[in-house]
């Protein structure tokens, strides 16, 4: 049973997700949702590991089955890149609600690193997480916020209609 967990929970989540963005972002808007989710979830994610997996040596992917490539699971780049789409989506544009917006996300990836070291598809040093993790996590969901209202004719757009 533990084995099937392993196997199915990435896929699970990942279509679950992806299902989540064609219900929520707009057609006409996917693709620009898209860009940022691939370089903020999807090549962040890469580096981040990376960094941590490879150089660091603090954390690191195991029972990876199928989903094995490059001493990474495969389908984590592509779960953070839907998981970005989401998570732009719905950013308040107000400050007031932005910054416990990126709190809340930054516990929920906190959590969600737990769930997966528990079906064990993921281990870390044991002074990782929690407080260096949050943290991490903060840093990653402040910028992929500071680099979407800055660059982003999409938060420009939510920008200039509540003002309105």
């Amino acid at each position: 049973m533990n084995e099937i967990i392993r196997l199915l929970f990435y896929p699970v989540f990942l279509v679950a997700t992806f299902c989540l963005t064609l219900i929520f972002i707009p057609k006409i808007k996917y693709k620009e949702y898209f860009i940022y989710g691939f370089l903020i979830g999807g090549l962040g994610d890469i580096i981040v590991v990376g960094f941590m997996q490879n150089i660091l040596g603090v954390m690191w992917f195991k029972n990876q089955g199928i989903f094995y490539v490059l001493k990474m699971m495969a389908l984590s780049p592509l779960s953070w890149t839907v998981t970005v789409m989401i998570f732009l989506y719905f950013l308040p544009a107000k400050n007031a609600f932005r910054y416990p917006y990126i709190l809340t996300w930054a516990c929920i990836s906190l959590g969600f690193g737990y769930v997966v070291r528990n079906i064990e598809l993921f281990d870390f040093v044991d002074w990782l997480y929690p407080i260096p993790g949050y943290l991490l996590f903060l840093c990653w969901w402040s910028f992929a916020s500071w680099l979407f209202r800055k660059t982003s004719p999409l938060a420009q757009e939510r920008k200039s209609s509540k003002c309105t």
